[in-house]
């Protein structure tokens, strides 16, 4: 514990002097992102799913998050999500996958789940956001078809 914690501060304080001064990333403020809920085959609802990014010199940072509803007749611990990227042009970009550890009861619904940041070199025009795999309580995971 103590190793892992030296090794952080000194991560930390050799990382910090980089990080200020001039050359500062100035980002711009959040601009909205239209993101997508993909229907899937599996027993999970995507209430919504939401994303934003800021920009500047030529990178663009993207946050997003979905919430989701557990259909299912038992309890669901972990989340498999994909999160695909598209460009001006309409073509994918990027797809990101994701595992969220979660407690879902029967019926329970959870929210900014996997919440996250990406970088891109330009901004995405939208996202589309799937459930793709489920584990349930009792270790089974179930794919999506």
């Amino acid at each position: 514990m103590y190793r892992i914690f030296l090794v952080s501060t000194l991560l930390v304080s050799l990382a910090a002097p980089a990080l200020a001064g001039d050359g500062d990333l100035d980002l711009s403020s959040a601009s909205h992102i239209t993101s997508i809920p993909v229907k899937s085959s599996l027993p999970v609802l995507i209430d919504g799913c939401y994303s934003d990014g800021r920009a500047s010199h030529g990178l663009t940072l993207v946050h997003h998050a979905l919430n989701v509803t557990n259909t299912a007749s038992r309890p669901i611990t972990a989340l498999r999500f994909t999160f695909t990227f598209y460009d001006a042009f309409n073509e994918v970009a990027s797809v990101h996958t994701n595992i969220a550890d979660v407690n879902l009861a029967p019926g329970a619904s959870s929210s900014s789940i996997n919440l996250s940041e990406w970088s891109q070199d330009s901004p995405p025009t939208r996202i589309t956001c799937a459930v793709n795999a489920i584990r349930y309580d009792d270790g089974t995971i179930v794919r999506a078809r």
